[in-house]
């Protein structure tokens, strides 16, 4: 994962899903993991999918990037239907489940810089998981930086890493070890800089307002009506279940007037 990408995405964003509040992003994402969890219909999840992949279009947010992220849930959420699900719809729905969830969360990761989504967590965490997160957070390109530099070292040290594969495993097993000791030795600076400056247990980052409250209505008038339709056909799941595949066939039909929309925008 390209840690650079997302944030630049996330910090010089212009889309209107950036002008929103944080609250409102995480409000909304809230309601829609509801929706997801809600449902046992797979034609109502992958209508989710189809609004976010709408969304992410009609934003034009970095879908190259964003999309394998939101990917990467599907290979384990496979591993565990596999194992679990009765049949193969079950599975699919798992797999369709896991992979809706994830481009939500990503969706919310790359429009909404991490400080500002701890601003919000902050006030319902404790004060030590709080702070963690966000030095977490530094501490990633920290250590994105180094372990970049020792695999750019290891390559020119051990240029022969292709016809020797396992003096090159010894190499990088080494390097990953002293990323280790060198990741405890930035935790110890890192806290002991927060004491010298006078840190009392408590992190505190203010919450950015939002610049279009029109958004954050909408956003989540949205979300809200998605969690209605998931709600819905989770009650008289006997009665719509007939009319279930006409839910992702009208998010198909959103999605490519947005996709036509961009054409001739362009």
């Amino acid at each position: 994962m390209d840690v650079a990408v997302l944030d630049r995405s996330a910090v010089s964003g212009r889309s209107h899903l950036h002008l929103a509040a944080p609250r409102a992003k995480l409000l909304a994402f809230a309601l829609l993991l509801a929706s997801i969890v809600v449902t046992t219909n797979l034609f109502v999840v992958l209508a989710l999918l189809l609004v976010l992949l709408a969304l992410v279009a009609a934003e034009r947010l970095p879908a190259r990037s964003m999309l394998p992220l939101a990917a990467y849930p599907a290979i384990f959420a496979a591993v565990f239907a596999f194992a679990s699900a009765p049949d193969a719809l079950a599975a699919a729905l798992i797999v369709a489940k896991a992979v809706t969830a994830a481009l939500a969360a990503v969706t919310l990761m790359f429009t909404t810089p991490y400080p500002q989504v701890f601003a919000a967590v902050q006030r319902v965490t404790p004060g030590l998981v709080g702070d963690a997160l966000l030095m977490t957070y530094r501490a990633i390109f920290i250590l994105a930086d180094k372990l970049a530099d020792l695999t750019r070292a290891i390559r020119l040290r051990a240029g022969i890493a292709g016809t020797h594969p396992v003096r090159s495993a010894k190499a990088t097993t080494r390097a990953l070890g002293g990323l280790l000791l060198y990741s405890v030795d930035l935790a110890q600076r890192e806290y002991d800089v927060l004491v010298l400056r006078g840190y009392s247990g408590r992190l505190k980052v203010a919450e950015h307002p939002s610049r279009s409250p029109i958004t954050d209505r909408m956003l989540v008038a949205g979300a809200l009506a998605l969690l209605g339709v998931a709600t819905v056909w989770r009650i008289y799941w006997i009665g719509l279940i007939d009319y279930s595949w006409m839910l992702p066939a009208l998010a198909l039909l959103g999605l490519g007037a947005t996709f036509l929309f961009r054409g001739r925008k362009r």
